[in-house]
């Protein structure tokens, strides 16, 4: 089973910072039913005490991501957000403005290393990252990331 399914890829949402941003992600999550209700909260206190904001050669990401007991079936929500929102680097804490938010809801430690293993790989292709940042569709983003072995 795809971990990435269309409907899960959110083109140019507007948030108004990064909890809006965080918030309205998972909540999409929740209402096709892969998280519990518990999953937004634990997602946005997890951000707030170990940041996930990655400047990227050429956008700024985040792979917010959070405790498995939280999760019902193993999905990845890509979301482009309008304007960027300010997250924190990971490691150093400065400020990265987000574009992009790769949120995990995955069950399997394994699988979670795994996947932000091939993120990072696939992060530091400017190619691909412009390409992700420009696709129209959800459909040619998510293509994209099946090409990159996020799926």
């Amino acid at each position: 089973m795809a971990l990435i399914e269309e409907n899960l890829i959110l083109l140019d949402i507007q948030a108004t910072d990064r909890n809006d941003a965080l918030s309205q992600i998972a909540e999409h999550l929740h209402k096709d039913g892969f998280v519990k209700a518990s999953y937004r909260d634990a997602i946005i206190n997890r951000e707030a005490n170990f940041s996930t904001g990655l400047q990227t050669a050429t956008i700024g990401v985040a792979i917010p991501h959070t405790d498995a007991e939280h999760v019902n079936t193993a999905k990845i929500a890509v979301a482009r957000l309008q304007q960027p929102v300010t997250f924190q680097q990971m490691g150093d804490g400065q400020p990265v403005a987000v574009e992009m938010i790769f949120m995990l809801a995955l069950k399997e430690p394994h699988a979670q290393l795994t996947m932000l293993q091939n993120l990072m790989t696939m992060f530091q292709n400017t190619e691909v990252m412009s390409q992700l940042i420009h696709a129209k569709t959800s459909a040619a983003v998510l293509a994209i990331l099946n090409e990159n072995n996020i799926n």
